[in-house]
């Protein structure tokens, strides 16, 4: 009966919260050979967060992705940091 009232509080606490929160993501390329020596917009989409990522699966790239989460939504609002995908 504790642990059940413990998870209810937590979660909870995970929605009703709002916080800012950072962590890296996976990067796919979406841009084909044409726009990519002129356009930069639109070229990477988000696939998911590292914590994600099944051992042998590859990526294009790794981004650090700043978000507003509350209500258990996150809202993307600033994404830096890029990075060649590394195997390890």
């Amino acid at each position: 009966m504790i642990e059940k009232i413990k998870f209810a509080i937590l979660f909870a606490w995970n929605v009703l919260v709002p916080r800012f929160i950072t962590e890296d993501v996976a990067l796919r390329y979406v841009g084909d050979d044409f726009t990519a020596p002129w356009s930069e917009w639109d070229d990477w989409e988000i696939a998911c967060s590292l914590a994600d990522v099944l051992p042998g699966e590859r990526f294009d790239g790794i981004a650090t992705a700043d978000a507003f989460q509350f209500l258990g939504y996150g809202i993307t609002y600033r994404i830096g940091n890029f990075r060649p995908w590394s195997a390890s």
